[in-house]
């Protein structure tokens, strides 16, 4: 799995899907599937930091892999960061776990049982919930808190994504 990157900084969101790509496929031949959290525990820990850390830096946090690395294994905060960041880091780690831990595999959940809305809403809690008491989005409506569904649409994402009008939504997921 050798990549040049011909820029500084963090690699483009094409070249973290290719890796993980890469990645996906080189477990499946070695090991058929993907190695449940009790048969390796340091491959899921060292997922857990990178998913961490890519997810959130793909919304513009700015912690760098050892930085997400010591805030998730030791607690601490290196570097001098806004606490919304580091808060970003830990809900999407304990929302990342949450799901790790019903996953199919786990045992929880049958391979057929669709996830729920209140799971969904129950992850998003988790996620946004701890950075959202120092850190709420400025443009969201107090009913929009985590947990819930918007009531206004956003702006297209950078690369062009444009996301489905609120009204269309709560629709979608049920």
């Amino acid at each position: 799995m050798a990549h040049n990157i011909s820029r500084r900084g963090r690699p483009s969101r094409q070249l973290v899907y290719q890796r993980l790509e890469e990645a996906m496929t080189e477990l499946r031949q070695r090991m058929g599937q993907l190695p449940s959290p009790a048969d390796s525990e340091r491959i899921w820990t060292a997922i857990w930091y990178q998913e961490a850390h890519h997810s959130t830096a793909l919304e513009g946090n700015t912690l760098v892999m050892k930085q997400v690395e010591a805030l998730l294994a030791e607690g601490r905060a290196v570097g001098n960061k806004e606490l919304s960041e580091y808060l970003e880091v830990t809900g999407y780690a304990a929302a990342a776990q949450w799901v790790y831990g019903h996953a199919p595999n786990s045992g929880s959940w049958a391979a057929e049982t669709p996830l729920t809305l209140t799971e969904v809403r129950h992850v998003h809690e988790l996620a946004m919930g701890p950075v959202w008491g120092v850190a709420p989005h400025p443009n969201a409506l107090p009913s929009e808190r985590p947990g819930s569904f918007r009531e206004h649409d956003i702006e297209p994402f950078p690369g062009g994504m444009v996301p489905p009008s609120w009204v269309r939504v709560q629709a979608a997921m049920t």
